[in-house]
Protein backbone atom coordinates (compact mmCIF):
# COMPACT_ATOMS: atom_id res chain seq x y z
CA UNK A 1 0.00 0.00 0.00
CA UNK A 2 1.47 3.26 -0.65
CA UNK A 3 2.44 6.01 1.48
CA UNK A 4 -0.36 8.23 0.71
CA UNK A 5 -3.14 5.60 0.78
CA UNK A 6 -2.29 4.68 3.90
CA UNK A 7 -2.11 8.23 5.49
CA UNK A 8 -6.01 8.76 3.60
CA UNK A 9 -7.04 5.37 5.25
CA UNK A 10 -5.88 6.09 8.62
CA UNK A 11 -7.53 9.61 8.30
CA UNK A 12 -10.77 8.40 7.05
CA UNK A 13 -10.64 5.46 8.93
CA UNK A 14 -10.50 8.23 12.46
CA UNK A 15 -13.00 10.84 10.73
CA UNK A 16 -15.53 7.98 9.84
CA UNK A 17 -16.10 6.83 13.67
CA UNK A 18 -17.91 10.76 14.14
CA UNK A 19 -21.48 9.84 13.14
CA UNK A 20 -21.24 6.51 15.37
CA UNK A 21 -20.55 8.36 18.07
CA UNK A 22 -23.55 11.12 18.12
CA UNK A 23 -25.36 9.88 21.40
CA UNK A 24 -22.25 9.72 23.72
CA UNK A 25 -21.49 13.19 23.65
CA UNK A 26 -18.63 14.45 25.92
CA UNK A 27 -17.78 18.10 27.05
CA UNK A 28 -14.47 18.65 25.87
CA UNK A 29 -13.67 21.89 27.93
CA UNK A 30 -11.40 21.94 30.48
CA UNK A 31 -7.51 20.90 30.72
CA UNK A 32 -6.94 17.61 28.68
CA UNK A 33 -3.98 15.01 28.34
CA UNK A 34 -3.70 12.88 25.86
CA UNK A 35 -1.83 10.04 23.90
CA UNK A 36 -1.64 9.49 19.96
CA UNK A 37 -0.73 6.90 17.83
CA UNK A 38 -0.67 7.15 13.71
CA UNK A 39 1.36 7.09 10.38
CA UNK A 40 4.67 9.23 9.71
CA UNK A 41 4.94 10.38 6.29
CA UNK A 42 8.29 11.79 4.95
CA UNK A 43 8.14 14.62 2.37
CA UNK A 44 10.12 16.19 0.00
CA UNK A 45 14.06 15.02 0.67
CA UNK A 46 13.21 13.18 3.26
CA UNK A 47 10.55 10.76 1.32
CA UNK A 48 13.35 10.03 -1.15
CA UNK A 49 15.35 8.50 1.58
CA UNK A 50 13.08 6.84 4.30
CA UNK A 51 9.74 5.15 3.95
CA UNK A 52 6.54 5.49 5.83
CA UNK A 53 7.08 5.24 9.19
CA UNK A 54 5.44 5.20 13.05
CA UNK A 55 4.58 8.19 15.75
CA UNK A 56 3.52 8.51 18.70
CA UNK A 57 2.48 11.35 20.56
CA UNK A 58 1.51 12.85 24.17
CA UNK A 59 -0.27 16.22 24.91
CA UNK A 60 -1.51 18.29 27.50
CA UNK A 61 -4.23 21.10 26.29
CA UNK A 62 -5.87 23.96 28.37
CA UNK A 63 -8.53 26.39 27.43
CA UNK A 64 -7.66 30.08 27.67
CA UNK A 65 -9.91 32.03 29.36
CA UNK A 66 -12.72 30.15 28.15
CA UNK A 67 -12.73 31.15 24.45
CA UNK A 68 -11.93 28.92 21.79
CA UNK A 69 -8.61 29.18 21.85
CA UNK A 70 -6.21 26.82 23.93
CA UNK A 71 -2.85 26.24 24.49
CA UNK A 72 -0.89 22.61 23.51
CA UNK A 73 1.58 21.30 24.34
CA UNK A 74 2.68 18.10 22.63
CA UNK A 75 5.68 15.61 22.66
CA UNK A 76 6.28 13.62 19.40
CA UNK A 77 8.55 10.63 18.87
CA UNK A 78 8.39 9.82 15.41
CA UNK A 79 10.66 6.63 13.31
CA UNK A 80 11.46 5.45 9.69
CA UNK A 81 13.52 3.10 7.87
CA UNK A 82 15.93 3.74 5.12
CA UNK A 83 14.76 3.26 1.83
CA UNK A 84 18.52 1.77 0.92
CA UNK A 85 20.57 -0.20 3.57
CA UNK A 86 19.93 -0.66 7.43
CA UNK A 87 19.02 2.17 9.57
CA UNK A 88 16.59 4.75 10.43
CA UNK A 89 15.84 8.68 11.24
CA UNK A 90 14.52 9.30 14.78
CA UNK A 91 12.64 12.44 15.42
CA UNK A 92 11.90 13.30 19.03
CA UNK A 93 10.32 16.90 19.81
CA UNK A 94 8.06 19.45 21.83
CA UNK A 95 5.78 21.54 20.18
CA UNK A 96 3.95 24.55 22.01
CA UNK A 97 1.07 25.53 19.92
CA UNK A 98 -2.06 27.66 19.44
CA UNK A 99 -5.47 25.60 19.09
CA UNK A 100 -8.39 27.22 17.53
CA UNK A 101 -11.79 25.12 17.93
CA UNK A 102 -14.62 25.84 14.81
CA UNK A 103 -17.47 24.78 16.96
CA UNK A 104 -19.08 25.04 20.63
CA UNK A 105 -17.85 23.03 23.68
CA UNK A 106 -21.28 20.69 23.05
CA UNK A 107 -20.94 19.90 19.97
CA UNK A 108 -20.81 16.29 18.88
CA UNK A 109 -17.67 17.21 16.47
CA UNK A 110 -15.32 19.51 17.26
CA UNK A 111 -12.99 20.11 13.97
CA UNK A 112 -9.87 22.59 14.98
CA UNK A 113 -6.44 23.92 13.53
CA UNK A 114 -3.34 23.97 15.25
CA UNK A 115 0.20 25.87 14.40
CA UNK A 116 3.06 26.30 16.66
CA UNK A 117 6.87 26.30 17.26
CA UNK A 118 8.96 23.79 18.91
CA UNK A 119 12.64 21.95 19.15
CA UNK A 120 13.15 18.30 18.00
CA UNK A 121 16.27 16.04 17.32
CA UNK A 122 16.74 14.09 14.26
CA UNK A 123 19.06 11.30 14.53
CA UNK A 124 19.96 9.83 11.03
CA UNK A 125 23.62 8.54 12.35
CA UNK A 126 24.52 12.31 13.30
CA UNK A 127 22.23 13.87 15.79
CA UNK A 128 21.18 17.51 15.53
CA UNK A 129 18.40 19.78 17.56
CA UNK A 130 17.02 22.40 15.77
CA UNK A 131 13.92 25.07 15.80
CA UNK A 132 10.89 23.46 13.78
CA UNK A 133 7.26 24.37 13.18
CA UNK A 134 3.98 22.38 12.68
CA UNK A 135 0.62 23.44 11.45
CA UNK A 136 -2.51 21.01 10.89
CA UNK A 137 -5.59 20.49 11.56
CA UNK A 138 -8.18 17.68 13.23
CA UNK A 139 -11.79 16.39 14.54
CA UNK A 140 -12.30 15.85 18.72
CA UNK A 141 -15.11 14.27 19.76
CA UNK A 142 -16.92 12.11 22.12
CA UNK A 143 -16.69 8.29 22.87
CA UNK A 144 -18.05 7.47 26.12
CA UNK A 145 -16.42 8.84 28.95
CA UNK A 146 -13.55 10.25 27.20
CA UNK A 147 -12.38 12.26 24.02
CA UNK A 148 -10.64 10.94 20.60
CA UNK A 149 -8.88 12.73 17.81
CA UNK A 150 -7.75 12.24 14.58
CA UNK A 151 -5.53 14.90 13.01
CA UNK A 152 -2.41 15.56 10.75
CA UNK A 153 0.03 18.19 10.87
CA UNK A 154 2.77 19.20 8.71
CA UNK A 155 6.09 19.72 10.47
CA UNK A 156 9.26 21.20 8.98
CA UNK A 157 12.44 20.96 11.10
CA UNK A 158 15.38 23.64 10.14
CA UNK A 159 18.26 21.26 9.28
CA UNK A 160 21.90 22.57 8.56
CA UNK A 161 21.77 23.92 4.81
CA UNK A 162 18.00 21.95 4.50
CA UNK A 163 14.58 21.69 6.16
CA UNK A 164 13.23 18.06 7.40
CA UNK A 165 9.70 17.67 6.80
CA UNK A 166 7.13 15.32 7.58
CA UNK A 167 3.09 14.49 8.13
CA UNK A 168 2.28 13.04 11.35
CA UNK A 169 -1.19 11.45 10.87
CA UNK A 170 -2.30 10.69 14.67
CA UNK A 171 -5.37 9.12 16.01
CA UNK A 172 -5.84 8.98 20.10
CA UNK A 173 -7.86 9.68 23.23
CA UNK A 174 -8.10 12.42 25.56
CA UNK A 175 -8.67 12.62 29.06
CA UNK A 176 -9.55 15.37 31.35
CA UNK A 177 -10.25 16.65 34.75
Amino acid sequence: MTRMSFGALALALGLSATPALRAQQQPTEGTRFGLGIGASLPMGDYATADKMGLNLLGLLQMPIAGSALHLRVDGLYSSTAHKVGTGNTSILGGTVSALYHFSAPAAEARPYLLGGLGIYNVSAGASQTKIGFALGGGVLFGLGGFNAFAEARYVSVQKSGSSLTFVPLSVGLMFGY
